[in-house]
């Protein structure tokens, strides 16, 4: 009898999955690139790509509205720019860790996403400039500069190119609630938030870690700086550092159960930090949780999309409502030892602590329902508070491979780039020994998607 009940409870439980998989309605687009927003290449391989490489539009992303003719219209940024894993570059006898930029003067973009007619076109794009409107780049910043990420940029033929003090890697952006005329962004580099004049790209305002921002913002891991952001209606700027903090440089050893977000009120110039906590459960190790975008309902309350790759190593991407209401600002609450919450790996310990984390409620894994890129990277919140919309990007549409690889000890190809190093004359070294090694791109034929997630009832209702 007992197993009877069970099996019966076990297809009542199926047969409820069922109905709220066939309840959740999806669209799925590739973001259609005009030939005029391509990136000009003329570097090693620009045989494999004549028209340049396809914009990459989707790291993160915001809905503007309906336009006249009834389009779907959104804002999407894209990041620094083409890139692709190098070898550790020899900078002054030191081996360092670096990134090649074969496009290395392209300015991170942004702009509008129309959707109609069964059809996601680019509709514009607008580079990003300095105080002095002149295009900046995505290439790294100065080692030794605040959010420098300590990588040296260098070209297809892996020879240094020149730092970008300027530099940004951008992957967020909203709308000002003030004046519409303006956009906040964020970036993984410092990491930075910057205001800036949408009509032209120029930044207007940047706040950096040890100035207006927390200092601690830049103990980031590498490359994982600010990954969302989000602007309430009273005009605050909710932004997420996409990946728990390296407080003590053993980021991989870390037991950290939350990541930080930070709340700027630009009248004041106060920021408050929040603790988010993901599930460290469903990971190999904390430092493999990710954030990927948010997007703000209310004052309080926020779209958050994690993603990571779960401990057996399948991917995973829930989308949940986060709440600040209740959750504590954790910008002077220390270990009981002094150090940072992060160093502390039991929740209930840093609770004790008076800390309460943000609140939570998992809407949907947008995996278990047909997502196809391996990343989800900006998201958005349709005004019938039931369509989530997600994007990624398409990494310039190309990928690249460590061709001609030595092999180990063990008789493996050693096929991961930083394994190597290059010296100032593009000579790839393995252990010092010079190798015909190189790094290659070649085409992906990759769209950025935009995917629209129909619930069955209004997110708040959940």
């Amino acid at each position: 009898m007992l197993r009877t009940l069970s099996l019966v409870l076990l297809l009542l439980a199926s047969s409820a999955q069922t109905a709220w998989a066939q309840n959740i309605l999806v669209e799925k687009y590739d973001v259609e690139i005009p030939k005029e927003f391509f990136v000009p290449y003329t570097g090693v391989y620009a045989d494999r790509f004549p028209d340049g490489f396809t914009v990459g539009i989707g790291s993160g992303m915001t809905y503007v509205g309906k336009a006249e003719d009834g389009a779907r219209v959104f804002y999407a940024i894209g990041d620094r720019g083409p890139n692709a894993d190098a070898p550790k570059f020899e900078l002054d006898g030191k081996a360092t860790a670096s990134k090649m930029f074969p496009a290395p003067n392209y300015a991170p973009s942004y702009g509008a996403i129309r959707v109609k007619d069964g059809h996601a076109v680019l509709a514009s794009l607008i580079t990003l400039k300095d105080a002095r409107m002149r295009p900046i780049s995505g290439r790294a910043i100065p080692i030794g500069s605040v959010g420098s990420t300590g990588e040296v940029p260098l070209d297809d033929s892996l020879k240094q190119l020149a730092f970008d003090p300027e530099g940004l890697d951008t992957e967020g952006i909203d709308i000002d609630k003030k004046d519409k005329r303006f956009l906040w962004i964020c970036d993984e580099y410092g990491p930075f938030i910057a205001k800036i004049d949408g009509y032209t790209g120029k930044i207007v305002r940047k706040y950096t870690p040890g100035v207006e921002l927390p200092m601690i913002a830049a103990s980031r891991q590498p490359n994982r700086g600010m990954e969302g952001i989000a602007v309430t209606p009273s005009n605050k700027v909710l932004a997420a550092i996409q990946s728990i903090c390296d407080v003590d440089g053993k980021v991989k050893e870390s037991k950290a159960t939350f990541i930080r977000l930070m709340l700027l009120d630009p009248e004041t110039n106060q920021v408050k930090q929040y603790a988010y906590p993901f599930e460290a459960k469903n990971y190999a190790r904390s430092a493999d949780a990710m954030i990927g975008d948010l997007y703000a309902i209310s004052e309080t309350k926020f779209i958050l999309v994690e993603r990571g790759k779960n401990a057996d190593g399948k991917g995973r991407i829930p989308v949940f409502v986060i709440d600040l209401a209740d959750a504590t600002d954790i910008s002077n609450v220390k270990a009981k030892d002094g150090g940072e919450l992060e160093t502390v790996a039991d929740r209930a310990e840093v609770e004790a602590l008076g800390v309460r984390y943000v609140a939570k409620t998992r809407l949907i894994d947008i995996k278990e329902h047909g997502w196809k890129p391996a990343k989800a990277e900006g998201v958005a919140l349709l005004p019938d508070m039931r369509t989530l919309v997600v994007t990624s990007d398409n990494d310039f549409g190309f990928t690249f491979k460590v061709v001609d690889p030595v092999e180990d000890a063990d008789g493996k190809p050693v096929t991961k780039a930083a394994a190597y190093t290059v010296d100032p004359s593009g000579q790839v070294k393995y252990k010092g020994r010079p190798v015909n090694t190189r790094v290659e791109l070649t085409p992906t034929g990759t769209a950025s998607q935009i995917w629209f997630f129909t619930l069955p009832k209004r997110v708040t209702d959940y």
